[in-house]
């Protein structure tokens, strides 16, 4: 039982230790990734075309025609960072929160409890 704990605790740490460079990796399949500051600054990214930040919670990516996002697409965002309380991100294509409904455009959503919004730097991958 021991040996069992031992092994648990050693594949544990070695998650925790390859989370942060997994999330610095290339994403040489997704069709375009970002780096997205708390401001609404483009840290980097591949296939990305324009990023802002319209409102407190929301944040708006642009890709480029090479992205194809009418087919099967999978979008992703995961927070970055420490705060004082979790943030849940969603996604949505083509939002009006964005101004005017656009085809080649990604709303990101940032929220702590209760749905109220709060501002979060995040990474973004479109597969």
């Amino acid at each position: 039982m021991k040996n069992i704990r031992r092994i648990a605790a050693g594949v544990l740490a070695a998650v925790a230790v390859l989370t942060p460079v997994a999330a610095y990796a290339d994403t040489p399949y997704a069709q375009a990734s970002a780096e997205v500051d708390v401001d609404g600054s483009l840290v980097q990214g591949s296939h990305i075309t324009d990023v802002w930040h319209p409102y407190r919670g929301v944040y708006c990516v642009t890709v480029d025609e090479s992205v194809d996002l009418t087919g099967p697409v999978a979008i992703h965002a995961t927070p970055i960072g420490e705060y004082s309380a979790p943030r849940a991100l969603s996604v949505e294509l083509n939002p009006q929160a964005c101004g005017e409904q656009r085809l080649d455009t990604i709303a990101v959503y940032s929220q702590v409890s209760f749905r109220v919004r709060a501002d979060a730097a995040f990474y973004l991958t479109v597969s």
